[in-house]
């Protein structure tokens, strides 16, 4: 057996058992007779489709076998956390571009005045109506409005495209964002209210509530006062900011009960990863850009792409992990009786 079969061999291990005992000999034997004679190491291309393919085939065995176990209620849970993200971030562009309106639109040299708000204004009004229409129970109408928020993400990177590339990307991973949270208000087949109590969307409106309030206090002449200590409201905005709210949101996702919560959970850690990735590429065609692409940076970026399908694929497995010793507890318990 040759060094480049070993690893090839290794590869596959990726694949689930099963496929594995069917296919991996064929499956060696194609790749074998399409390798350049003398090669050591599989080509990053063929690396990376054996990765994918693998990592594709065993989450979908895992979805197969949680299949109907609270996966769609948790995704409609965690759109409307994700929207509610994305519609901060459209409300808190909107307030500090009124801030400089009275200052004079700084955008009206390039012809066109009020484009500055234009793009936080149109943000701000779809994914407000999204959240509202999520908590409603609205499904149908929700789904439209999230696959309307793409297009509005789109046509706001568009514009910013036009008048500079490098503002573009900072928009990026919300344009990934709002596809996700298109997907998972698709995948859902139950309202948020069907599956948060009344005290869980109670907890995500103090939450967002606290978020707006500590919003409106940045935004304030509040700095201007001889009491105001810029150290002390650093440290104030960060836990009113994102700290509250994130807890009032993970206690909103407990009550949505044992089974759920946990799909809530690693839905959650593939979103925050997924917008980590998408605000790392603007790092990495920089790099590029100037000093071209290198073997490590290949392979940084290949691992940089994999990271939400492995945080999926481990919280599958962690969670399928802790139910069936859950499930042997159980039977322990009934045996004893």
């Amino acid at each position: 057996m040759t060094t480049l079969e070993v690893r090839y061999r290794r590869l596959l291990r990726v694949y689930p058992s099963g496929h594995r005992a069917a296919y991996e000999e064929e499956m060696v034997g194609v790749l074998m007779s399409g390798a350049e004679p003398g090669r050591r190491f599989p080509s990053p291309a063929d690396a990376l489709d054996l990765l994918r393919a693998g990592l594709t085939a065993r989450l979908g065995h895992s979805f197969h076998t949680q299949r109907g176990t609270g996966w769609r209620p948790a995704a409609a849970v965690t759109g409307l956390f994700v929207a509610l993200v994305l519609a901060g971030g459209a409300v808190s562009r909107l307030a500090a571009g009124l801030m400089l309106w009275g200052r004079g639109d700084p955008m009206r040299a390039l012809g066109v005045d009020g484009l500055m708000l234009a793009d936080p204004a149109a943000r701000t009004t779809i994914w407000l109506l999204v959240v509202t229409a999520a908590v409603l129970g609205l499904r149908r109408a929700t789904v439209a409005l999230a696959a309307a928020g793409v297009l509005v993400q789109a046509g706001a990177m568009l514009l910013w495209t036009a008048i500079g590339p490098v503002f573009a990307m900072f928009l990026l991973w919300q344009f990934g964002l709002a596809i996700v949270v298109t997907g998972l208000f698709a995948f859902s087949d139950r309202p948020v209210r069907a599956v948060l109590s009344g005290r869980g969307l109670a907890l995500v409106a103090a939450g967002t509530v606290v978020a707006a309030a500590t919003e409106a206090l940045a935004r304030s002449r509040a700095q201007e006062r001889p009491w105001f200590d810029p150290r002390l409201f650093e440290l104030f905005w960060d836990l009113a900011y994102y700290g509250l709210p994130a807890l009032a949101l993970a206690a909103a996702a407990w009550t949505a009960g044992r089974r759920v919560r946990g799909r809530i959970a690693v839905l959650s850690a593939v979103v925050l990863m997924i917008s980590f990735v998408l605000q790392a590429v603007d790092q990495v065609v920089t790099e590029w850009r100037y000093s071209g692409p290198s073997v490590g940076g290949v392979l940084s970026a290949v691992v940089l792409f994999l990271l939400p399908f492995l945080v999926l694929g481990g919280g599958v497995l962690l969670l399928g992990l802790r139910e069936r010793l859950a499930g042997r507890g159980h039977g322990h318990v009934r045996a004893h009786e």
